[in-house]
Parts: C-alpha cells; structure tokens; sequence
C-alpha cells in the first residue's frame, strides 16, 4: 500500500467493501518494519507509523480508526530478538540487546504520535497480556457490535516464539545464509508446546525496571485524551 501513489492506492480500497460498509486490515507491520534491516540498532520504535496512518487516510479519503495492542518490554524485545532469528538474521541476544535498548520500547511516544496523527479517528488501546481477557471488547471495536459475534479466537497459537532450546540450536547451528531455515526447523523440533521453556535474555531485575517502566506508560495512556484503553472486566 505505501509502494503506491496515493492515488493509486486509492481505487482498490475503495472497492474492498463491495457491500459491506467497513474494511478491517489487520497487520502489524503496518506502522512500521519490527527489527531494522542488516540488525542495526533501533533507538525508537515505528518511527514514521503517524505518518503511515496519515497517508492512508489521505487515499481513501477518510479518517482511519486505529487498533493497538502494546506489550510488555522486555517480552517485546525477546519476541523481536526471535523473529529477527525466524527471518534469518542470526547475532548473540547481547548484541541485539544493546542495538535494542528497553528505552526503545516507549509506548507513550507511540500511542501519543499516532493520537495526533492526521487522519486517525478512533485510537484503542490494550495490553497484549490482556488478549485473552479482553478479546471480546477488541473485536466490538475492529468490526462493530452487530458482528462480534461472528469473530471466535483462534485455538492456538499463531506465529509462536522460540523456545530456550531452539535459540541455542539456532546460535550453535546456523551459518548466517541459513538462519531463517534453521530457526524454523528448531521452532518445530523443539516448541514452547512440548514444555520446552519459551526464550527469555532478560534477568529478573531487567525484568522489573522494564514492568515499571511499563506501568508508568499504561497509566499515562489511559489518561490520554481521545484514546481508549480497554483492560479486563475484573480489573480494578
């Protein structure tokens, strides 16, 4: 979509709809790429999403109502180290670590500039922690009431992360060119499913500066104007 002309992407949505009267496009990269190409280093995340979602709004004509999930930092960091192994990169944990700081992780400068964006109508927000939870609330936002119930969760798992033992298979095994097949092999052979202990680079201690790190980010959203941040009925 962004490869194209705004007036060139303009015609196909349009006739996305046929009859129906809303277009949902799920897509997370859609703000943006997750990991740098060539593991350089990433100091702030989805650097041009505004101005992504201002584009599309301008080709279709109209404002564009946004859906969000943010996650714990350190878990979005270990799941973005994983998927750089799955495309094919292979570097140490400590490499990516220090290319991709938990600062990097800063959900209120994102929230905030996507808020502000021209052309972003509605802005919901939630925990991907909470998915579970709050799944129901997501889907009333992402198609409407009227079809929510129409939309079941899936039963499992898509896209799932690496196991421990899977990324040491891939860092012991894999030359570079063959990155990608071997993390995807070591995915299959030795999945978080089967009890293998899903990855984590982070001591207990990076853990809590990143959790309160992250608390201070959800209270600051939630008091954002114009932004709506769902969480679990049974949460106080």
């Amino acid at each position: 979509m962004f490869g194209l002309r705004l007036e060139e992407g303009a015609q196909p949505l349009a006739q996305l709809p046929q009859n129906g009267h809303r277009i949902v496009i799920s897509e997370e990269n859609f703000i943006g790429p997750l990991n740098q190409p060539h593991g350089r280093g990433m100091r702030h995340r989805y650097k041009s999403a505004d101005d992504r979602l201002a584009e599309l709004s301008r080709a279709i004509g109209r404002d564009v109502d946004v859906c969000l999930a943010i996650r714990r930092p350190t878990a979005f960091i270990n799941s973005a180290y994983c998927q750089m192994l799955l495309g094919g990169r292979v570097q140490p944990i400590a490499v990516f670590q220090r290319r991709n700081p938990l600062a990097s992780v800063d959900w209120v400068d994102l929230v905030s500039r996507l808020r502000a964006a021209q052309g972003v109508g509605a802005l919901t927000v939630w925990r991907y922690e909470d998915y579970t939870a709050v799944f129901p609330q997501i889907i009333k936002h992402l198609v409407g009431e009227d079809a929510a119930d129409c939309v079941a969760p899936r039963p499992r798992h898509i896209n799932r992360g690496l196991s421990e033992r899977a990324v040491d298979y891939v860092l012991t095994n894999a030359p570079e060119p063959s990155g990608a097949k071997m993390a995807q092999l070591a995915r299959q052979k030795l999945p978080v499913e089967d009890g293998h202990a899903p990855f984590d680079g982070f001591a207990a201690e990076e853990h809590a500066i990143g959790d309160a790190a992250y608390a201070r980010q959800l209270a600051t959203i939630s008091a954002m104007q114009g932004v709506t941040l769902l969480r679990p009925p049974n949460d106080a």
